[in-house]
């Protein structure tokens, strides 16, 4: 192991004082710089600092010194809370009372100065061995070339063994890969390959949930992840995508259904400009309120499930002298082994409900179209109503679908009509989406209390059935006023 130690003003890089960093992180690292304890700041906050890019996470290393005690003599100074976060190797984690330091995190963990090297010596990846010396703030520690591997894109283990110490390490390559646009060492995908029966149960559902949607969140993740198919990664995080191997190409799909649905991450990716603005905008913001993931990032593994449920209702045909591959239900039937997927990894509920609809719903605007025949606004209505504010994700998925699936029955002519059938569907969503904020802001024309008075329903399903009724009669302009909704109503009550 030869280290270097290398001047950062020299590097040309930004130092800690150049960092733009709220005004409690800067405070709590001037007082870690000051203090007697040798302090490292090691790990990713080093490597994006390097790479110029923005992180919330700093990993710090007191040598000699409990960390614990470390982390109540700043809390003495700044104002904040800590707690024990590893009670093995008694890793703490400060928390700063900041609004503007709320999504950062702040860890120090304690190793005995015999010990350091091999602290440095247990990372991963050369690069996440990058420190500083925060008495020395404008020296940055390379052990292991990690700053040579960062400008050459390459994704190197500091020893291969230390991949299989923490298997969740398997799927870090690749998202170090997907961060750099780079190339994972064959070493490392060798060594991932021949040890996939390492990668099990002990590997948490979250942990990997937080891997895999960074990945997915940067706009060229496509070859990554169809690597990480290629080694057999995706299937050991998803074996229930193995039984699609099984499912032929067709008169549809050029592919087998398995890399149909890897392939649909490169459509959604390639594609992703022709959507309008709007929809952009909303899908590449954040989903919920931590920064990962993005909309899109849900819908590309959206995308990779979206035929999760046909290899068990596959039937070839016999019709009329010729072979028909029939996939029946295959809608319902993947909403239900997604919904165990999202469990088994953790998703937010939020995320489950939006995977689970994106599958179960894949088909239907297809299924809106009705040959040359234009479709009802009531179908438009009932259909934006059931998908709700999950028309664009599900709209995007069923782009990418439409030019993944080029069977040599699929012309260019039906692909461009394909087209325009959905980027009609998203202008006709804005349209319904406009309607339904200003029907929001007008008083209703008859609420729920006054239906029951006038018909004598009690609360009840059909009651509930009714005020549905009446609420897509006035969104499709069908009645406009409160005698015209009285009347309505008692028509409908007589029949």
């Amino acid at each position: 192991m030869s280290e270097e130690q290398l001047k950062i003003s020299d590097l040309n890089l930004p130092t800690l004082d150049d960092i733009e960093l709220p005004l409690k992180v800067k405070e709590l690292i001037n007082l870690l710089s000051k203090s007697e304890v040798e302090t490292y700041l090691i790990g990713g906050f080093v490597r994006d600092m390097v790479l110029g890019n923005k992180s919330l996470d700093l990993d710090f290393v007191v040598v000699d010194k409990s960390a614990i005690d470390v982390a109540a003599k700043i809390i003495s100074k700044i104002e904040g809370n800590y707690f024990l976060l590893d009670e093995e190797t008694k890793t703490t984690r400060v928390v700063l009372k900041d609004e503007m330091c709320v999504n950062y995190t702040f860890d120090f963990t304690s190793v005995a100065k015999s010990k350091l090297e091999d602290d440095f010596l247990r990372r991963d990846f050369t690069f996440n061995a990058l420190a500083i010396n925060l008495q020395k703030p404008d020296v940055l520690i390379d052990k292991f070339s990690g700053l040579n591997d960062l400008k050459n894109k390459n994704i190197k283990a500091i020893k291969l063994t230390n991949l299989t110490d923490d298997p969740l390490r398997f799927i870090r390559a690749f998202r170090f890969a997907v961060l750099l646009q780079g190339c994972i060492d064959k070493e490392v995908l060798d060594y991932i390959k021949k040890n996939l029966n390492q990668f099990n149960s002990s590997v948490s559902g979250e942990r990997i949930a937080v891997e895999l949607w960074k990945i997915l969140d940067n706009d060229n993740s496509f070859e990554y992840m169809k690597l990480m198919s290629e080694v057999g990664l995706l299937e050991k995080i998803f074996p229930e995508l193995t039984p699609m191997r099984k499912v032929t190409p067709n008169d549809y799909h050029h592919l087998w259904l398995f890399d149909h649905s890897v392939e649909l991450i490169k459509t959604a990716e390639e594609n992703f400009s022709k959507l309008p603005g709007w929809a952009k905008e909303e899908l590449s913001s954040s989903f919920g309120h931590l920064e990962s993931p993005k909309r899109k990032a849900i819908v590309k593994l959206g995308c990779v499930f979206h035929d999760v449920g046909k290899p068990g209702t596959w039937e070839i045909k016999n019709i009329n002298g010729a072979e028909k591959h029939t996939f029946y239900g295959h809608d319902k039937l993947g909403a239900d082994i997604v919904s165990k997927i999202a469990e088994r990894l953790k998703f937010s509920n939020a995320i489950t409900d939006l995977l689970t609809k994106l599958v179960r719903h894949h088909l239907r605007p297809f299924q809106l179209s009705q040959g040359n025949a234009p479709i009802s606004e009531r179908a438009l209505y009932r259909f934006f109503r059931e998908v709700g504010d999950d028309i664009p994700p599900l709209l995007m998925l069923v782009i990418s679908d439409l030019y993944a699936t080029l069977g040599p029955k699929v012309t260019k002519e039906s692909l461009l009509d394909g087209e325009k059938l959905i980027l009609f569907l998203f202008d006709e969503y804005k349209k319904y989406k406009a309607r339904e904020i200003e029907i929001a802001r007008k008083p209703k024309l008859l609420d729920g209390n006054e239906i029951m008075s006038i018909t004598g329903l009690k609360p009840s399903p059909k009651l509930g059935s009714l005020m549905k009724e009446l609420d897509e009669a006035i969104a499709l302009r069908e009645i406009t006023t409160k005698d015209g909704a009285q009347k309505w109503v008692l028509d409908r009550i007589k029949k």
